[in-house]
């Protein structure tokens, strides 16, 4: 799990600084040249929250293992 992904984590879970809750804000308004320009500053978070929002079991993993890694009780896999 890179820093982007760490960082959707914790927004998402409500545990992130106000910097990160106000980035993850901006990037869900940006249009798409300004989120191309956010990408310059944050790509791992931009790549994140896109596959976040795009891509089929990424969060259902990435939920997982962020659990996982704090030691959380995890939740029975949907797809299973």
């Amino acid at each position: 799990m890179n820093q982007g992904e760490k960082r959707l984590c914790e927004w998402q879970f409500q545990c992130s600084s106000g910097f990160i809750r106000s980035l993850f804000d901006a990037l869900l308004r940006a249009d798409n040249p300004n989120l191309q320009r956010l990408k310059l500053a944050y790509p791992e978070e931009v790549v994140a929250l896109y596959r976040y929002r795009t891509e089929d079991g990424y969060w259902w993993a990435l939920e997982r293992e962020w659990r996982e890694e704090h030691h959380l009780s995890t939740w029975p896999d949907p797809a299973a």
